[in-house]
């Protein structure tokens, strides 16, 4: 299975979250607002969707890093909330840097990092002495609120959080 993930491009895995995204707005109850949520690969993915997908109104990335390309940055057009855990140095390690060129580029970016916790938490909730709980219950918390302020207030655009 990882293979087959590592063979996809980002325009394929674009156009499939496309497909996606349209089979779940033209549900008899769907409404048009959206957002991509993605955890580890899954939250580089979702990162990456970003650039690429200009009707998302949020992106949320659980341990995931950004893309590397600042043009591709430049493209995000929603707010991205980003969770870490503090112990995942390769992953952490990438949250300053993408701070500073998202702040450079006016987009939104809010980072947090949990001091303890490692990859995965919200997975592995049991590890790392509580840390791992006290994250995945923040991290959670933070998700919700986030997703309900971009997807329940119409009209709201990045620039309006910066």
């Amino acid at each position: 299975m990882r293979e087959a993930i590592r063979a996809l491009s980002a325009a394929e895995v674009a156009q499939r979250l496309d497909a996606v995204r349209g089979y779940a707005i033209a549900l008899p109850s769907a409404r048009s607002a959206t957002a991509c949520i993605g955890f580890c690969w899954g939250g580089s993915t979702t990162f990456e969707y970003a650039t690429a997908q200009k009707e998302l109104r949020a992106a949320v990335v659980y341990y995931g890093t950004a893309p590397q390309d600042k043009v591709a940055l430049t493209r995000i057009a929603c707010p991205v909330l980003g969770l870490y855990g503090g112990d995942d140095a390769r992953v952490t390690s990438t949250v300053e840097p993408t701070k500073t060129v998202m702040r450079e580029l006016g987009k939104t970016y809010a980072p947090h990092v949990y001091a303890g916790a490692g990859h995965g938490f919200l997975r592995q909730q049991s590890g790392r002495d509580g840390k791992n709980l006290e994250a995945a219950k923040g991290a959670w918390q933070e998700t919700i609120a986030f997703l309900r302020n971009r997807l329940e207030s119409p009209g709201v655009g990045a620039a309006d959080e910066r």
